[in-house]
């Protein structure tokens, strides 16, 4: 990114230096006191120096600055990493190289929100060359800028001011690698990584078995037919795959009242948790898909391999995180059986808790993150939490109300086998998929 400053203009210090030159000069040829051209001659002559300076360097039409141009090191980073922007002129590494000054770079930046940035108060002023450093703290689509950047010549007598386009920086969710257990209570697929309860061709021995006509000869087993004298295979179970989709509850931004500019929310809870769960079954060769049943995120078809992963940590991105509460709930439509599917939700809307029923009576294995944070409805929150608010309103109170009713809830799911975690990293998920794949296999009552 490259601009060109407008006409520069001279400093309040040229046009001193042309005043008091000229006054102590006519001051000596009126008193006859020629040692008064002591005084104003270093001046006249460092005025003199910066006129054919700016004239030799073609400024005769006031265009003698250089032009100035933005360097982003990175344009996307993950959560929590650092991306350095450099503003510099194009004569700031010929001036490093040659060991003369270049030109005077002043910029300002506002402070983004949910980041750090280095200079810490947005202004900063070198020659030549001036680098900004941000560290993103949050996930999703940062403007820094406009950068205002004041330009001067190296002997500061002309100067110029311009304003910069901002740098878009994308900032993806924090995908940490999920802890959960690859095997699955139902794969449905004909090929993948799940082990399944019939046997086929897979990796996994199952059984040792006389040969068969049939059988193919490289599963022979050599060791067990020269100890029995008769032809012996392997059996192996079959490796199977399965649809996950991941349902994001969106309907509404929830984050503790005082808390808006430092708290997480129940949005940034869902989009990491959406992450990690993608990044998992993606990476053992699951297909994932997304749905979101408001419209902060978006909804995406179930794909396989990095690039799906691509999508949708570019998807979550570009979440709208300022937008109001949604009214509407986009249900979910058609769905494979036993699909494992994935609700971050808050669990504050009736009708969300309804979807999730709903999608439990089709048949697909429902699990419940938890987004809710934890910090909404904690009666022992830190001073100052409820600063900015209307004293006369118990806000702090009413949410340690609402949690408790929200337990009732969470009860009545687990009480009809829907399974429900608190998200708190990447270990949210391990026991609640290691006692769905127990409780697949375990032997079941048959009526007869």
């Amino acid at each position: 990114m490259t601009s060109s400053p407008p006409p520069s203009s001279p400093t309040p210090a040229l046009l001193r230096a042309v005043a008091v030159g000229v006054l102590t000069a006519v001051l000596a040829v009126m008193a006859g006191r020629p040692e008064l051209l002591v005084l104003g001659l270093p001046l006249l002559a460092w005025a003199v120096l910066a006129v054919v300076r700016r004239l030799a360097r073609g400024g005769a039409d006031g265009t003698d600055l250089a032009s100035v141009r933005v360097r982003s090191t990175e344009r996307s980073i993950a959560e929590g990493g650092t991306v350095r922007i450099v503003v510099d002129t194009p004569d700031a590494s010929q001036a490093s190289t040659s060991g003369s000054s270049g030109s005077l770079l002043g910029v300002t930046v506002p402070l983004p929100a949910h980041a750090a940035l280095t200079p810490p108060r947005g202004s900063r002023a070198d020659a030549g060359s001036v680098p900004l450093t941000v560290t993103a703290r949050r996930w999703g689509r940062y403007e820094i800028g406009p950068i205002h950047v004041a330009l001067s010549d190296p002997l500061g007598a002309y100067r110029t001011q311009t304003r910069l386009d901002p740098v878009m920086l994308r900032v993806t969710p924090d995908s940490s690698l999920l802890e959960a257990p690859p095997n699955l209570p139902a794969p449905i697929g004909v090929a993948g990584v799940h082990l399944s309860a019939r046997r086929g061709q897979g990796t996994a021995l199952a059984d040792v078995r006389p040969f068969q006509r049939g059988d193919r000869l490289h599963r022979i087993n050599w060791r067990v037919t020269s100890r029995t004298g008769t032809l012996h295979t392997n059996a192996t179970f079959a490796e199977r795959d399965t649809d996950v989709l991941v349902v994001a509850d969106t309907l509404q931004d929830v984050v503790a009242p005082g808390l808006e500019a430092t708290a997480e929310t129940s949005l940034d809870l869902t989009v990491r948790a959406i992450a990690a769960v993608s990044r998992h079954y993606l990476g053992i060769g699951d297909r994932v898909g997304l749905y979101d049943l408001g419209s902060r995120i978006g909804t995406l078809r179930a794909g396989t391999g990095p690039r799906q992963l691509r999508i949708i940590v570019d998807t979550l991105a570009r979440a709208h995180r300022t937008s109001g509460p949604v009214t509407r709930v986009q249900k979910v439509g058609a769905l494979r059986g036993s699909t494992l599917v994935v609700v971050c939700s808050p669990l504050l809307d009736d009708r969300v808790v309804a979807q999730i029923g709903e999608l439990r009576a089709r048949g697909a294995d429902v699990i419940v993150v938890d987004t809710l944070p934890p910090s909404v409805g904690d009666l022992f929150s830190p001073p100052g939490a409820g600063a900015g608010r209307d004293p006369q309103r118990f806000w702090s109170e009413a949410w340690a109300l609402r949690r408790l009713l929200r337990e009732s809830t969470v009860r009545a799911l687990r009480e009809q086998g829907v399974p429900v975690t608190l998200w708190e990293g990447p270990g949210s998920l391990a026991p609640v998929l290691l006692s769905l794949s127990r409780a697949a296999s375990a032997p079941r009552m048959r009526r007869a």
